[in-house]
């Protein structure tokens, strides 16, 4: 159980990573948003490209394994 409640946070906290270092970007791309939304998407994605959207992939599968192994060891009573 306290395996699969240590893989959540740190799962939680590398989608966090990955949204706040989106956000950072996107509000350095704003003023290329407004005029141009293909240089745009473009700048964003080799901006993302190698940490924050890794980060985010393994953390939804560690969500995912997480969410596995806790109710799995969720002791059933009757």
């Amino acid at each position: 159980m306290a395996t699969g409640l240590t893989m959540l946070v740190i799962s939680v906290l590398m989608i966090f990573y990955a949204y706040i270092s989106y956000r950072k970007i996107d509000r350095s791309l704003a003023v290329i948003k407004q005029e141009d939304l293909v240089s745009y998407y473009l700048d964003l994605f080799y901006e993302l490209l190698p940490v924050p959207v890794w980060s985010c992939l393994l953390g939804i599968v560690l969500l995912i394994i997480s969410l596995i192994v806790i109710i799995v060891n969720i002791p059933i009573v009757f």
